[in-house]
């Protein structure tokens, strides 16, 4: 029984044989970017997790629907590096203090939502 590949004269010639570029493929002009947004949805909580590979988050919508007798709560979850997770965290933190410093939005203080305990 003849083996694939062990005769020369089946073996693909360099003619056949195609080179692909995939820097040039994949090289844009930066102002060619187009975002297609395919989904839109609100999130009032975020779960992250990180592994050693990446870093995840769940954004969840809050409080859910109860159904079967268990809350379900819609959420999306959003995969990426860990240097896309250092962009990230830097852009919003860079954002949200130039927002705030203008005023223009609350500021989340978490000794505001604590409830205070009555001695018994």
């Amino acid at each position: 029984m003849e083996k694939t590949g062990d005769d020369p004269a089946k073996a693909p010639s360099k003619e056949t044989v195609k080179t692909i570029n995939f820097n040039e493929i994949y090289r844009f002009d930066p102002k060619d970017i187009v975002p297609d947004i395919t989904v839109s949805r609100y999130s009032n909580m975020a779960y992250i997790q990180v592994t050693q590979r990446d870093v995840y988050i769940d954004f969840l919508e809050l409080p859910g629907i109860k159904r079967d007798g268990k809350m379900v709560v819609n959420g999306t979850r959003i995969y990426m590096s860990h240097v896309a997770a250092q962009k990230l965290a830097e852009a919003l933190g860079t954002v949200l203090d130039q927002v705030h410093t203008k005023g223009g939005m609350e500021r989340f203080s978490p000794q505001a939502g604590k409830i205070k305990k009555k001695p018994i």
